[in-house]
């Protein structure tokens, strides 16, 4: 995956790679002594669906939290794998 400054992903939409919108990007934790990226929390959209919700961790007010590893691309909206497949 390329090299993209954090500043540019807040707000960003999230895309499943199987086409499903999941909302847009709210936040994202980082570890600060590799600068890696470890986590991006995503404010989910309405229709998200139920399975693939319960594929990620949630903060107590709904926001997906969506590990590093899951990302697959990022250009106009980020594409994420679920971590179950």
């Amino acid at each position: 995956m390329t090299t993209v400054l954090a500043s540019t992903l807040s707000g960003k939409p999230v895309l499943s790679t199987n086409g499903e919108k999941l909302g847009t990007i709210e936040n994202i934790t980082m570890n600060l002594a590799s600068g890696e990226l470890e986590d991006v929390f995503v404010a989910p959209a309405k229709e998200v669906p139920t399975a693939t919700a319960r594929a990620f961790e949630t903060t107590d007010d709904g926001t997906l939290i969506v590990p590093a590893g899951c990302m697959r691309d990022v250009d106009d909206y980020l594409l994420i794998e679920r971590p179950d497949r």
